[in-house]
């Protein structure tokens, strides 16, 4: 028989293309992203494979001393401040920023602290010198 006349006759047809859909490896992915199937027998890598502690170390360096700069400029701290603080976060003191924000806010607490003292004792010492 003619093949073009059993396509005409529509005995043989032309079926569409199958399609291979990706929802079920979209939805895979997305779970991925949320931080499910990564136990311990999905890893292939050791721990510092994964996400080597020099590449924390160096964002935690980058952010604190970021932080520094910051107040530096804004005149939040003084150099003598930013100096000590600076050796602090390189040896390794302040295992975020919100402990080195403490610890400066606390630092200038007790930097005010001592001058109002330091004033107060001044006014009685002039005091006292005045009734004598």
């Amino acid at each position: 028989m003619n093949m073009r006349k059993l396509i005409k006759d529509g005995l043989i047809i032309k079926l569409p293309a199958k399609i291979h859909a990706r929802t079920h490896a979209q939805e895979a992915i997305d779970a991925k992203k949320k931080g499910n199937h990564s136990g311990y027998g999905k890893r292939k890598g050791t721990r510092e494979a994964r996400l080597p502690t020099k590449v924390l170390w160096m964002r935690r360096m980058r952010v604190l001393r970021r932080l520094l700069r910051k107040y530096r400029y804004s005149d939040k701290v003084d150099k003598h401040m930013y100096h000590s603080m600076y050796m602090n976060v390189k040896g390794n003191v302040f295992k975020n920023k919100r402990v080195l924000m403490e610890r400066i806010h606390k630092l200038k607490s007790e930097k005010e602290r001592e001058k109002t003292l330091f004033g107060q004792l001044k006014a009685k010492k002039a005091n006292y010198i005045a009734l004598v």
